[in-house]
């Protein structure tokens, strides 16, 4: 995608315009039309957007696209979540420190403890979230230094030998068993 200085630059061109006239047709300064086209003003105010893109004769979304509303952690339903996820883990699990990983893990962790029937295996949701149980146990804890692991919503010790290597994917069952109802344990823990 190309950035919007370059895209105004290469409008104000292909227009025959100098800076100093495209800022005149829009009413924009030439300074600051020189500052947006330059890249150093990446986001200008809305008001100097519609004054550039009138300028050039496009709407300001053909040269500055409308973001996608940001995506909360909680929000599960949005096609784009499992996506985020993964691609937040491995962005920690590479350069993340074990303080980021961690709580990143717990807040996964808190929002799969309250969409997860915590039945296991294929069931009503099919598995579904299993990978990301997985994925919030392989953030939690650092396999190198740390003798323990969650298994069945319990700390169990562990030992040093029966670690998995980080290069394969850590299977281990972070998930908490629901021994009392679903409702209660739910309303307990704060989920809706």
């Amino acid at each position: 995608m190309e950035r919007p200085g370059h895209l105004i630059q290469r409008l104000r061109v292909a227009r025959g315009l100098s800076q100093a006239e495209a800022g005149r047709r829009g009413g924009v300064p030439r300074t600051t039309w020189s500052t947006v086209e330059s890249g150093d003003s990446a986001n200008p105010n809305p008001d100097t957007k519609l004054r550039i893109a009138r300028a050039l004769d496009v709407r300001p979304s053909s040269i500055w696209p409308p973001r996608p509303r940001p995506l909360h952690l909680e929000e599960v339903d949005d096609p784009r979540w499992g996506p985020a996820v993964r691609a937040m883990a491995h962005r920690l699990d590479l350069s993340g420190s074990l303080v980021e990983r961690q709580r990143f893990a717990r807040r996964l962790v808190a929002v799969l403890d309250c969409v997860d029937s915590g039945a296991s295996g294929p069931g009503r949701d099919g598995g579904r979230w299993d990978e990301l149980w997985q994925l919030a146990n392989s953030l939690m804890f650092d396999p190198d230094r740390t003798p323990i692991a969650i298994v069945d919503g319990k700390l169990v010790e562990r030992e040093l030998d029966g670690f998995t290597p980080p290069t394969r994917v850590r299977v281990i069952a972070t998930r908490r068993r629901r021994l009392r109802g679903a409702g209660a344990v739910a309303e307990a823990d704060g989920c809706r």
